[in-house]
C-alpha cells in the first residue's frame, strides 16, 4: 500500500483563516495527509516538519513579508537538514517577491482565487517529489 503524502500546512496570522480550512479539507479529500501546523513563525514550522516527517511544507502568508519569512524558513530548514523538502506558499505574495522567494527555493506560489483543483494537483505532484526525497533520507 502506497504511503500518503504528508503535507504540513501552516499560516502566519490569526485572520483570513477560511482559505486555510478549505484547502486542508480539499487536500484531505484528495488523499493527502494534512498536518495542521496552525499559526507559526518559520522557527516553529521546522520542528513540526521534523517531528511529523512531512514530505512537503505549505506556508500561507497574508501579513508578513514573504522574502523575510521564506529566508528564515529556509535557514532553519538547512540547519535541520531539510533543505530539500519542497515548500509551497499561498496567500498575498506580491509578484516582485514571487521571483525572489522562488530563487530561495519555493517550488510554487499560489495566489488568491487560484482554482482549488489546480492547487491540489500541483501540491500532489510536488509532494510526490518530496516523498521520494524523504524515503531516500530515511534509508540513509
Amino acid at each position: 500500500m502506497e504511503q500518503k503524502i504528508r503535507f504540513l500546512l501552516s499560516r502566519d496570522d490569526w485572520y483570513h483563516q477560511r482559505g486555510y480550512w478549505v484547502l486542508a479539507k480539499a487536500f484531505t479529500h484528495a488523499g493527502i495527509e494534512v498536518v495542521l501546523g496552525g499559526i507559526q513563525t518559520p522557527n516553529g514550522i521546522v520542528p513540526i516538519a521534523v517531528q511529523e516527517a512531512v514530505d512537503i511544507i505549505g506556508y500561507r502568508i497574508m501579513n508578513g513579508d514573504p522574502k523575510i519569512l521564506i529566508s528564515l524558513l529556509f535557514d532553519e530548514m538547512r540547519k535541520q537538514g531539510l533543505e530539500k523538502v519542497p515548500v509551497v506558499v499561498g496567500g498575498i505574495v506580491p509578484k516582485k517577491d514571487e521571483k525572489v522567494i522562488k530563487g530561495i527555493g519555493v517550488k510554487e506560489v499560489f495566489h488568491p482565487y487560484t482554482p482549488l483543483k489546480s492547487v491540489v494537483e500541483r501540491v500532489k505532484t510536488i509532494g510526490i517529489e518530496g516523498r521520494k526525497y524523504m524515503m531516500q533520507r530515511e534509508l540513509g
